[in-house]
């Protein structure tokens, strides 16, 4: 069922940025659609919208069922008239019927209605979470979308010639490098604010997903380029290869950019660690969550002999093991106080923190806990664990 659901969405996805894409571009450049072309475009249009309203209706259709076996039958009234989600779904499902109606005949609510697809996507995902990065997302899903449309014109306009391509490309150049300035920018800003650490680009799927897009970019830049470069250079035009290549590569972009709205940007908390461990005169508890690269945070509860007295601080070591003379890093504990008890007879209980653990690399740790009483004794335990 998810890997239909991922399809389902993807197809969404996909439909909605290139209908939004061809209204756009359309609406912005005159030169996009001539009126032997009119007829044509417009059977593209609604054919295209006909496919996003039953893509949407799948896509619909699979998370209720989703819904039904997680919360019942009786739920989903609530979850589609109050939950971000279903919110968005319908919202989809009205403008693109709405859609329907006016793309042959009104071009002002053919963009009215493109750009409130784009606008009800932003509200779905990791920026729904801030009306700001709704915003950002906006612009980057309208940006991306002005490339994908400006494609498949560019194909449309080789069919013409040489000189009806050259009256679309110089317009559009222009268009190409505003939409890939503003996708850059709200792309890097997306990235900043929904990211918690830097260090997530290497070492998650969310990260190293958003790193293969980034370079998928940069190919469909090069292959534009080589397109251009060969059409103005040659007199014959025919459809060169690196505007296909451009297109499926945009596909592909277009594609990851689904999936990452879709996964967490968090590592999976899968090898989080809760180690207890009895003793004589020690027992402890030790949670390291999510045990990744990048910050962690860590907890360790003491149950020490009430006779030792106060603890005066903790602190810990790790070093990994295969770099045990680079990689020694030492940090002290906060006390913080206890929220719930488990008393054992003789003993006292305490807990510190540690809020802002950082895990440079994945390897195998060594740690070690040093406990200093006021009294001047020590006590200490090791453990080990891998991220």
């Amino acid at each position: 069922m998810d890997i239909i659901m991922y399809i389902s969405n993807l197809l969404v996805y996909l439909l909605l940025i290139l209908f939004s894409g061809l209204v756009l571009v359309d609406s912005f450049i005159s030169t996009a659609v001539n009126e032997k072309q009119r007829a044509w475009h417009t059977r593209l249009l609604n054919n295209m919208n006909k496919g996003l309203v039953l893509a949407v209706l799948l896509a619909l259709f699979l998370q209720l069922i989703q819904w039904v076996e997680q919360f019942g039958g009786n739920q989903l009234t609530v979850l589609l008239l109050e939950g971000a989600t279903g919110r968005v779904w319908l919202a989809l499902m009205v403008i693109s019927t709405i859609s329907l109606f006016v793309v042959k005949k009104y071009i002002q609510a053919r963009l009215l209605a493109a750009l409130l697809l784009l606008l009800v996507e932003s509200m779905n995902g990791h920026p729904a979470t801030s009306s700001f990065l709704v915003l950002v997302d906006f612009v980057h899903l309208a940006s991306i979308s002005i490339w994908v449309g400006g494609i498949v014109y560019f194909i449309l306009q080789i069919k013409e010639g040489k000189d009806a391509v050259i009256a679309f490309i110089q317009p559009f150049t222009k268009l190409l490098w505003l939409t890939i300035a503003l996708a850059s920018v709200s792309g890097v800003v997306l990235t900043v604010f929904i990211l918690p650490d830097a260090s997530y680009l290497f070492y998650t799927s969310w990260g190293q997903l958003l790193l293969i897009k980034v370079a998928a970019v940069l190919l469909a830049l090069w292959f534009g380029y080589k397109a251009k470069t060969y059409v103005v250079a040659n007199e014959n035009v025919s459809r060169p290869r690196a505007l296909l290549y451009e297109f499926a590569t945009m596909a592909v972009v277009i594609a990851l950019a689904a999936i990452i709205s879709s996964i967490s940007p968090m590592p999976s908390f899968d090898r989080a660690i809760n180690v207890h461990q009895m003793g004589d005169e020690l027992h402890y508890t030790v949670k390291l969550s999510p045990n990744a690269p990048g910050p962690n945070s860590l907890s360790v509860t003491l149950w020490s002999l009430k006779e030792e007295g106060e603890i005066a601080n903790v602190q810990l070591s790790i070093v990994a093991k295969d770099k045990p003379r680079t990689s020694e890093r030492l940090f002290e504990l906060d006390s913080i106080e206890l929220e719930d008890h488990i008393e054992f007879p003789g003993f006292n209980e305490s807990r510190f923190v540690l809020e802002n653990m950082r895990l440079p690399y994945p390897t195998k740790w060594q740690a070690e806990v040093v406990i200093s009483f006021v009294s001047g004794q020590q006590r200490q335990f090791s453990f080990e664990f891998e991220n």
